[in-house]
Parts: C-alpha cells; sequence; structure tokens
C-alpha cells in the first residue's frame, strides 16, 4: 500500500503559517491595549492623587495655577490615549476578522485533505480487493487442474 501524499501540502503549509502570523499580531495588538489601558489608568490616579494633594494642604495661586495646568495636560494626555485605544480597538477587530478568514482557509484545506485522503484509502482498498480476488482466481484454476 502506497503513502499518502497532500497535493496541496505546501498551500495548506503557507495558510497555517498567515494564520500563526496573524494570531500573533493579533496578541500583539492585544498588548498594546493593555499597556495603553495601564498608561491611562495612572494617569487618572495621578490626576485624583493631585486632586487629593490639592486639598489637603494650603497653597498660594501660583501653585493653584500650576497644578490646574499640571492637570490638564494630564487630561489631555487621558485623552490621547483613550484615542490611541480606539484605534487600536479598530485595529484589533481588522486582526480578528484577519485570523477569521485565515482560520477558514486552513480548515477547508484540512477537510479537502481529509476527502482526498479518504478516497485515496477507498481506492487503495479497491485496488488491494482486486489483487486478493485476482490470487483466489489463480489459486482455484490450479485447484481445478
Amino acid at each position: 500500500m502506497s503513502k499518502f501524499k497532500f497535493k496541496f501540502e505546501s498551500v495548506k503549509n503557507v495558510k497555517e503559517a498567515f494564520e500563526k502570523k496573524a494570531q500573533k499580531e493579533l496578541a500583539q495588538i492585544d498588548l498594546f491595549i493593555s499597556k495603553h489601558e495601564d498608561i491611562k489608568q495612572k494617569l487618572i490616579d495621578e490626576i485624583n492623587e493631585l486632586r487629593k494633594s490639592a486639598y489637603k494642604r494650603k497653597m498660594n495661586i501660583s501653585e493653584l495655577q500650576f497644578l490646574g495646568g499640571y492637570d490638564s495636560v494630564l487630561r489631555q494626555q487621558v485623552d490621547m490615549q483613550t484615542e490611541v485605544i480606539k484605534q487600536l480597538e479598530k485595529k484589533r477587530a481588522k486582526k480578528i476578522e484577519e485570523v477569521i478568514v485565515k482560520s477558514k482557509e486552513k480548515k477547508m484545506l484540512n477537510q479537502l485533505e481529509e476527502t482526498h485522503k479518504e478516497n485515496f484509502i477507498k481506492e487503495e482498498n479497491s485496488i488491494e480487493m482486486k489483487y486478493f480476488d485476482e490470487i483466489a482466481v489463480q489459486n482455484f484454476n490450479r485447484v481445478k487442474k
């Protein structure tokens, strides 16, 4: 019995590599989102600490103006982080779609391989049965003589 060789094996390998690459890129995007959310949370915490410290002690006008400006800068940074996170979420959604498409392509090739393998096994079994039938006929003819 000969060995099964899928004729689209190289295509299947390439599709698997593309799927793995897309999954890796998705993981990187998730990591970036997580990092930016951490940065945003730290900025929010810093704003809250700034407000708490401003209420705890007496300050002159210049210190209050400085803290107000610093608070404004921190809020802008929070807004920038929010915008970056939104962009990364859009990128993530596109990458998820790409991973789904690549996964479907790989799955189709796996199904095609299974179909080809089943057909190959059926053909091999048919050839084997013909061979055994021929041997049986020859043995029968020898016994008859």
